[in-house]
This record gives C-alpha cells, sequence and structure tokens, in this order.
C-alpha cells in the first residue's frame, strides 16, 4: 500500500519535491529501537546507489569517517552526514555527470527513517521519539523523493529506504534533512515483508515491423510486488523513471527515424529502489525495404529527323538511404550514389539512322534490387530524304559517242536502300536507267536535260539533273576506201556494224551492271549543294 503526500494531511510537500510514503499492515516480529538519536557514525553498512545520466550507476557502502560523521565517497561525488540527523544535514556533493537518482538503503546498517515528528497527531511507533520526513534545505531539490521498505513494527512512520529523483540530472551540493533511529543488535532492523524486498521487477517490450523512411516508439513495461518506483533502462541508457508506487509501470521510448532497412536488436531492464535487476528483454525491430519511385522518365525530344540523337533523364524517389541503379529497356544507364532527396540521371540514347516509333521503358533499381515502377515513353524518328551530293557536269559529246555519267548521295538513313533513276529522252519519266553510274550516248544532236531522281524506300525522293549537248558526228569516208563482199577492207580489215539504237540501250544496260564499264570514259563531277 502506498500514501502519497499529496493525497495525505499528514505529510509535507517541500518546494516542487513529492514525498511517497509505503504503509502496509502490523508486523510478525519486533525490530526493536536502541536510540532515536543517530548520527553518520552510527550508520555503517547502510547502502547507497547513485544512478547517472548515462544509465550507469554505483553502489556504495557507508562507513563511519569520525566521532559523530559517516558517509560514502565515489568518484566525483558523495554523500556524508554529521551530528544527530533529526536536526543536522546530510551533505550531497556531485562535480560528475548527473545523478538522476540517489537511493538510500538504511536496513543494512540497521537505520530506520523516522518521518514524523512526535506529539502531532500523525502515526507514531514506541520508542520512535521525535521524526522528521526529507526537506530540501539548499541546493537543487530532486523532482521526487519517496520513502519505501515500512519497518515490521512501523505504525506508518518508519522506512527502510529514501529514494531521490532527478528528471535532468543532478550536480552541485545540496543538503538536505531526513531523520534515523538506530536498531538493536539482538533484533536488527528488518524489513516487514522481505521476500518483495527482494524480488526484482520483470520487464518486457514489444517492437513491430515497419518500413524505411518510418520513425517508431515503443512502450516499456515493468511489474514489482515492491512499492518501488522503477527506473527503466533501453539499451543500456537510462530512459526513465516511473514513480508509480503499484501496478504495471510504463515508461515510452522514442526509436526515431530509421532511413533504411535492415533489423535492430534493443534490450530493455529494470532496476527498483532495492537495487533489483530485472530479467533482461530483447526484441528486434524489423524495418523492411520499400522499392523505389519512379516519378519522371523524359527525353529531350520526343520528334527526331533520321541521323540526328536524343537523351533522356529520370528521376527517382526512395524512403530508404539507397543509392539508386537505372535502366532503359533493361539495360543500366545510370547509378546516383545519393542516399537521401530526388536521385536522377541523364544518359544519350544515341543517334537514330532508321526511321520509325521506339517506345522506351524505364526503371530504377535499389540497392537492395527493389524495382521501381516502370514508365515508358514514344521517340518518333521521321524520315530524311537523300541528298545528291555529286553529279556529272554538263558536258558536249557527238552523236552516236558513248559518255559516263554519275551521281553520288547521303542518306542519315543508313539502314534505307537507294534507287537511282534516270530520264534521258526528257518525258518526265525516269525510267531509261537504273543505277548510280552508267554510260549512255545521243542518236540526235540536241540539247538534253538529263534528270535524276533518288528514292530511299520510305517516301524520301530528291532530284537533280545536268545539260548535255549532242553534237553531229560528221564522218568524211575516204574515197579509197572499200569493201568487198565479204565486208573485208582493202588491208585486210574487218568493218563494224553501227548498232540499231535498241542494240545500244542494251549494251548500255550491261555496261552498268557488267563489263560495260571497261569502256567507260571518266568525266568530271558537278558538286551539287546539299
Amino acid at each position: 500500500m502506498t500514501s502519497s503526500l499529496l493525497k495525505n494531511q499528514s505529510t509535507r510537500i517541500i518546494g516542487a519535491t513529492f514525498i511517497l510514503l509505503g504503509v502496509a499492515s502490523a508486523p510478525s516480529e519486533a525490530t526493536t529501537l536502541t536510540g532515536f538519536s543517530t548520527d553518520g557514525s552510527m550508520m555503517s553498512g547502510i547502502e547507497v546507489t547513485a544512478g547517472f545520466l548515462d544509465g550507469t550507476s554505483q553502489t556504495l557502502i557507508w562507513g563511519a569517517t569520525g566521532d559523530k560523521s559517516g558517509g560514502v565517497f565515489g568518484p566525483n561525488w558523495s554523500l556524508t552526514e554529521s551530528g544527530n540527523s533529526f536536526d543536522s544535514p546530510w551533505i550531497l556533493s556531485n562535480f560528475g555527470q548527473g545523478l538522476t537518482s540517489l537511493v538510500i538503503d538504511t536496513i543494512p546498517g540497521n537505520t530506520v527513517f523516522d518521518i514524523y515528528p512526535y506529539g502531532e497527531g500523525l502515526p507514531h511507533t514506541d520508542g520512535s521519539a521525535d521524526g522528521w520526513g526529507y526537506q530540501t534545505l539548499a541546493g537543487q531539490s530532486p523532482n521526487g523523493a519517496a520513502y519505501t521498505d515500512p519497518i515490521d513494527i512501523s505504525a506508518g512512520d518508519l522506512f527502510g529506504t529514501l529514494s531521490l529523483y532527478w528528471t535532468n540530472g543532478f550536480t552541485g551540493i545540496m543538503r538536505f534533512r531526513a531523520d534515523t533511529d538506530t536498531g538493536s543488535n539482538r533484533d536488527p532492523v528488518q524489513p516487514r515483508d522481505p521476500v518483495v524486498r527482494n524480488t526484482p521487477p520483470s520487464v518486457y517490450f514489444s517492437l513491430s515491423p515497419i518500413y524505411e523512411g518510418q520513425a517508431t516508439s515503443t512502450v516499456l513495461y515493468a511489474d514489482d510486488p515492491g512499492e518501488d518506483a522503477i527506473s527503466f533502462f533501453f539499451n543500456g541508457n537510462h530512459l526513465g523513471t516511473n514513480y508509480n508506487r503499484a501496478g504495471t509501470r510504463t515508461v515510452s521510448a522514442d526509436l526515431g527515424l530509421f532511413p533504411d532497412n535492415g533489423e535492430f536488436t534493443y534490450t530493455a531492464h529494470a532496476i527498483d529502489e532495492d537495487g533489483n535487476y530485472s530479467n533482461l528483454a530483447t526484441s528486434t525491430q524489423s524495418v523492411l525495404n520499400v522499392a523505389p519511385t519512379l516519378t519522371t522518365f523524359n527525353l529531350s525530344r520526343r520528334f527526331i529527323y533520321e541521323g540526328q540523337g536524343v537523351s533522356a533523364k529520370l528521376f527517382a524517389t526512395d524512403p530508404g538511404a539507397d543509392w539508386e541503379k537505372f535502366f532503359i529497356d533493361g539495360n543500366e544507364v545510370g547509378i546516383d550514389s545519393r542516399t537521401s532527396g530526388e536521385r536522377s540521371v541523364t544518359t544519350r540514347l544515341g543517334r537514330f539512322y532508321d526511321e520509325g516509333t521506339f517506345v522506351f521503358t524505364g526503371e530504377a533499381q535499389d540497392k537492395d534490387a527493389a524495382w521501381s515502377n516502370p514508365l515508358t515513353q514514344t521517340l518518333r524518328v521521321l524520315n530524311v530524304a537523300p541528298t545528291i551530293t555529286e553529279l556529272t557536269e554538263d558536258l558536249v559529246v557527238t552523236t552516236n559517242e558513248l559518255f559516263d555519267f554519275a551521281a553520288a548521295v547521303t542518306d542519315p538513313g543508313i539502314y534505307d536502300l537507294l534507287t537511282f533513276r534516270w530520264d534521258f529522252d526528257m518525258d518526265g519519266v525516269f525510267d531509261d536507267f537504273t543505277g548510280s553510274s552508267g554510260q549512255w550516248s545521243f542518236e540526235e544532236a540536241g540539247d538534253y536535260e538529263v534528270g535524276l531522281r533518288v528514292s530511299d524506300g520510305d517516301g524520301g525522293v530528291t532530284y537533280s539533273s545536268f545539260l548535255v549537248q549532242a553534237i553531229a558526228d560528221v564522218t568524211v569516208p575516204d574515197e579509197d576506201t572499200d569493201t568487198g563482199t565479204d565486208g573485208t577492207l582493202p588491208d585486210g580489215d574487218t568493218a563494224t556494224t553501227v548498232p540499231e539504237p535498241g542494240s545500244v540501250l542494251s549494251i548500255l544496260g550491261f555496261g552498268a551492271f557488267g563489263a560495260g564499264v571497261l569502256f567507260k570514259r571518266k568525266r568530271p563531277y558537278k558538286n551539287v549543294e546539299r
């Protein structure tokens, strides 16, 4: 049973400090008090436990330091008392890291705390005379103070333990008042319920899976059969103290934000005011991976012409602290090593040498091999007509004289099959010759415009032409020249028959594709502006 000073008119509230008292039923055995005037030299054996901000603690055994004085002395901290504790102060000094708690257990030193003055109508145990409860005299008061472990003969005024707590840690010097009495050697001081006093608290907590980029917290629970405040520790660090004296005690733990996936193990334990350590509770926080989100997939241009290039840019987000790989059509195109914010890459898709419609699929993959959503983009590559770069220059020939003609063409569509068609008879139909070069002759004198049409098979067509002036071939036969009936010249040579126009075309066609090239005469080309 616990009695709070905030509710009981028989208790005192000093400043911001609250004092809690543990009260229980009548004792089964009697402690004998031999003196109600106790000084520091008479408390040898009491245990003083200091708890620090970093979660560590130190327990020291009280010893006499003089005729009426005694104390404990740790690194950078000490607690001493000199003179009758009824009206002489205890002195707490700390010049190290902050103290979060100070627990004074007097039972091992055959000493009790006597908290009520005599004769004020408050509970009073026979033989205890005047008492005085905790009171800060100077220095930084604790945020909480509590008396626990009632003595077996207590009428509500004798306790074995005084606990002081500071939320933000104590440093400096504090003087306080707390009266004590002494037990006999034959019937030393003993708690009302030693089993409860020596039973440690039990602690437990649980963690639920979350996703990377999320924050989480948990609650630590502790049960203790005694009327003790419970100090909680999380991963060895002091998390807080619950000052409730009954029921399940709790304290919250903020685990914070988890920027990356993984398994994270946490431990917790608790300590009661009697210095009993709980079991060590363990739980694992599972942080699950989240796949990246491909937010944007852009092409620098949606429409281009054959021979032109295009670039792509991909953007992705990821709640996890992951670098990202980027892919287009399953091929890796870059890595952004940043682990927060928007990640992106820019890549060139190269030049496109054939017309058509091309669909690209972009994706992102995080360091944990999780794939993003896909995004698609469509590129339209438009056909470009071929360009005639070189063509036979204008020329003058005689009738029936074979002349060479040729053309050179460029086309950014490197996969286009180019067709060269020529018009020699100026009828506007390009059906007189097919091929990039060949030979031709004109039977009749005149001016001719030779036309060229080049097509790429994808609807791209280009035209050009050159001029030919055919001059009549006037040949004066030798009067002495004659032939016999067998076509044999007088000197034994054989005459050649001039072929008909149809035969000339056949020879030109053959020459364009085969052995006729042996009879070609090279003519200068003229450059054609693109």
